[in-house]
């Protein structure tokens, strides 16, 4: 992140030389100027209130910025930013008239769903920061840990992309113990529950200020991926006045921008100007979480994707937490196409910048070079954080997020081509006593050391992840089910005959149950990657150690390891 700020900073020392060529533009100009000049000076600003999700925080830094550095000013508004709390919620706030516009979650999308008349302006967080959160000693990594544990929740709809994602992975509501959220992380640290609703931007910063080590189970890597900070305000608001409300988009934007350029003097603001509660250090936390939330690097600040949000509404309607999806159309704001005067005016602006920089493009030459080689820096980081999303970090394999991408490819390439291709899922057996017995930190090594093994075995045509906790799972394309179950018998010795050696120095070895399946041509979504989850049930239940193979249904014929 240090290294980007400073790339920024020579791009900034190039933006300089354009200002003084733009301002000996303006020359040519100044009846446009004064003109403008006495437009603002003489109309009075509209007093607009906003209403925030919660308190004070980083989380806001644009809406800040956009009111202390005069943008929300210069369109004609005088903004009151309001904190939020348990009583004063955006949605509530706006539909009753007492603010005109507010910053929510997906509470946005549900509410228009279910009749209300809402619109959304613009995603400010690419990805939800809402995660759930548990100590590193209790073992707890996936949904599945979560079975019969204390979950702490804010409840109603506030956690939907959670409960989604226990949906998702076929866990029942009534089998995690949901308790309401006091809000205090330091219940978690005391083992009064097991797992904590939590935003990344938060409670990470305060778990690693105490030194206390814990897991994110973020629905991110289970599939469900929402929008978040959503500015929004009433569809008759938004009718009335499109022109109006796209200038407060637009400032609103123009503040975030200048928020991620100059997040130090932001932060310096809240801590100062807002009495934020937060610590200048948790305030920097919190600034570099939400530039990874906001990804401007790789979407355009604000950007709402009709078909991200129609799968957001598909997991209200998966949930039958509304009927139907009638009231969709109409959510994301479309702003007037008609040219304003302030649009003619910034046209004129724009020609003149082009006449300038046209007279100044010798200089550019010079800076060719430089531009150039901080493009390919650019790539090279992009394609480094793309990795790094569908990489598990621990095993350097495919997360699941990763797998999913090349099955969901194989498997359009299998329906139009009629190729075959099978799956294995291994998991080590008894390894919860592994971690027991030696502690997480040997147990990772069991997994990384496994992790070795296979990416040596398999071959380059074959796609190999960390399925969640101690489970792998590959995608063997062109291999039948036969070849397959030879191919499974093999790792699973492999893995058996391989001594891990633990940092006291202690040997220790652990077996593998697999169970392996073939694609077949009426096979749907993850319907193939759920049959050999059914083989390796039968595996672990007839003792372990063993390779079962199912070819059609509930046809299992088991092969031994051995």
């Amino acid at each position: 992140m240090t290294e980007m700020i400073k790339k920024l900073s020579n791009y900034r020392k190039l933006a300089t030389l354009f200002r003084y060529c733009f301002f000996l533009g303006l020359l040519f100009y100044p009846a446009i100027v004064v003109a403008q000049a006495g437009q603002l000076s003489s109309a009075a600003l509209e007093p607009i209130r906003v209403q925030l999700r919660w308190y004070h925080q980083f989380q806001y830094a644009g809406y800040y910025a956009a009111k202390e550095k005069g943008f929300y000013e210069e369109a004609g508004f005088d903004v009151t930013l309001v904190a939020g709390s348990t009583e004063l919620m955006p949605v509530k706030e706006v539909l009753a008239g007492r603010a005109q516009f507010g910053s929510s979650n997906g509470q946005i999308l549900l509410s228009r769903l279910q009749g209300e008349a809402l619109v959304a302006l613009a995603a400010i967080f690419q990805h939800s920061p809402s995660v759930l959160i548990s100590l590193a000693s209790s073992g707890i990594k996936s949904p599945q840990d979560l079975i019969g544990r204390r979950v702490m929740s804010l409840g109603e709809h506030s956690d939907v992309s959670l409960i989604a994602m226990l949906h998702q992975e076929g866990i029942q509501l009534d089998e995690v113990e949901l308790v309401a959220s006091s809000f205090q992380i330091q219940d978690l640290v005391d083992s009064k529950v097991d797992a904590f609703h939590s935003y990344l931007t938060n409670e990470p910063f305060e778990l690693e200020k105490q030194g206390v080590l814990y897991n994110v189970i973020n629905p991110r890597d289970y599939n469900i991926d929402f929008y978040s900070d959503i500015l929004f305000t009433r569809e008759d608001v938004a009718r009335k006045s499109p022109e109006r409300v796209e200038r407060f988009r637009q400032a609103t934007l123009k503040g975030w921008k200048y928020a991620l350029a100059y997040p130090e003097e932001i932060i310096q603001l809240i801590k100062k100007e807002y009495n934020s509660e937060k610590s200048i250090d948790h305030l920097r936390f919190e600034a570099l979480s939400v530039r990874g939330l906001m990804m401007p690097h790789f979407s355009e600040i604000g950007y709402i994707n009709p078909i991200r949000i129609e799968l957001m509404a598909k997991v209200f309607l998966d949930l039958d937490i509304v009927d139907n999806l009638d009231n969709l159309d109409g959510l994301i704001f479309e702003s007037d196409t008609g040219l304003s005067s302030e649009v003619r005016s910034a046209i004129v602006f724009i020609l003149t910048f082009v006449i300038v920089l046209l007279a100044v493009s010798g200089l550019l030459a010079i800076f060719n070079r430089r531009l150039q080689s901080e493009i390919r820096e650019r790539k090279l980081v992009e394609e480094k954080l793309e990795t790094l999303a569908y990489t598990d970090p621990l095993t350097n394999l495919l997360n699941r997020r990763g797998f999913s991408t090349r099955y969901a490819d194989e498997l359009m390439r299998a329906q139009r081509y009629g190729d075959v291709f099978s799956v294995i899922l291994i998991d080590l057996d008894l390894f919860k006593k592994v971690n027991d017995q030696y502690g997480h930190e040997s147990g990772d090594r069991v997994l990384v050391s496994v992790a070795d093994l296979l990416l040596k075995d398999t071959r380059e045509t074959d796609f190999c992840g960390r399925f969640g906790g101690e489970e792998f799972i590959l995608l063997l394309p062109n291999t039948s089910l036969v070849e397959a179950t030879v191919y499974a018998r093999r790792l699973c010795q492999h893995i058996g005959d391989n001594n891990v050696r633990l940092q006291n120095g202690r040997l220790v070895t652990i077996t593998a149950s697999a169970g392996v399946t073939e694609w077949l041509s009426e096979d749907k979504g993850e319907a193939t990657i759920r049959r050999a989850d059914q083989a390796l049930y039968h595996a672990k239940n007839n003792g372990r150690n063993q390779v079962v193979a199912s070819d059609f249904g509930l046809d299992v014929a088991g092969f031994s390891s051995e």
